[in-house]
């Protein structure tokens, strides 16, 4: 999500239909997930921590 190298982690959802359709209320990783179709998604622990927590971390903000 933020473009970042370095290591990773995935984040992973239950199911797909635990997904919306893509919708401008969605939050960014649900709008990647769903467009792609699929239940999981690689993303620095800073992001991780973000989907989790919904409060944005540092590289997300830059």
């Amino acid at each position: 999500m933020c473009q970042q190298a370095g290591e990773v982690q995935v984040h992973h959802i239950r199911k797909l239909k635990d997904l919306q359709p893509p919708d401008p209320h969605q939050p960014r990783w649900a709008k990647i997930m769903a467009n792609r179709r699929r239940k999981t998604l690689v993303v620095c622990a800073a992001c991780h921590d973000h989907i989790h927590t919904g409060n944005p971390t540092d590289p997300l903000t830059q």
